[in-house]
């Protein structure tokens, strides 16, 4: 049988690691849903011909391939141009879509018009 002292002892110790493990999870895990983590990013050079130090920083990438002569990269929104294509109510979809998507366009969306048919909204990059 086990001393009142020891007990509590181990009721304490106890009590710190669940706590403490609480708080650990609590610290990297998101507080809601959809909200964003830390991004980590681990770069692994097994010898020297391996080596290419990436720094991160204020929203740029500079990838040194020579330490004299980085390379900065940043980031760029991308350019979209638009079309529309209309279908009416007894039309194959897909043979009128056929041709657009073979010059790169993608249908985004799609819109019923009063006529009965549609009009199919595309999208590619400039």
């Amino acid at each position: 049988m086990m001393s009142p002292r020891l007990m509590s002892l181990s009721f304490w110790s106890l009590l710190a690691v669940a706590a403490g493990t609480t708080v650990l999870v609590a610290a990297q895990a998101p507080t809601r849903p959809g909200e964003m983590t830390q991004a980590r990013v681990w770069v692994e050079n097994r010898g020297r011909t391996e080596a290419v130090p990436v720094l991160v920083q204020n929203d740029a990438v500079s990838v040194r391939v020579d330490p004299a002569n980085p390379i900065i990269a940043a980031r760029a929104r991308q350019a979209w141009e638009y079309r529309s294509v209309p279908l009416p109510a007894d039309a194959d979809p897909a043979r009128a879509l056929e041709r657009a998507g073979a010059d790169g366009w993608e249908a985004v969306s799609v819109v019923p018009s009063a006529a009965g048919g549609s009009t199919i909204l595309l999208k590619r990059p400039r």
